[in-house]
């Protein structure tokens, strides 16, 4: 298995041994974005989207799908895990790149 630490109150990945109450532990995925960057719990991930609007960036968070024993893709639109798709079907269905790691 593979995780990546991250401090609470930043941005910048943290690399570390031991854990502590500011840091955050995920899990990477086994899956890969369109640029070949390695996706982790809680990265968002965009793509375009055409809209009546024009074209837009969707934004979608990752997360483990305890009932289905899955990663998963949060499309709800408050992005609370309420509605989402398997992260596996997403990627081979769309280009996704991360946008925040």
């Amino acid at each position: 298995m593979k995780f990546r630490a991250k401090r609470k109150e930043g941005d910048e990945p943290v690399f570390m041994y031991l854990t502590t109450n500011s840091t955050v532990w995920q899990e990477f995925t086994g899956f890969l974005d369109k640029q070949g960057y390695e996706i982790f719990e809680g990265d968002i991930l965009t793509d375009k989207v055409e809209t009546d609007e024009g074209v837009i960036n969707s934004k979608q968070k990752v997360f483990w799908n305890q009932p289905t024993g899955s990663w998963h893709l949060d499309n709800s639109f408050d992005q609370d895990e309420t509605s989402s798709t398997e992260l596996w079907m997403e990627l081979n269905d769309f280009e996704y790149e991360i946008l925040k790691k």
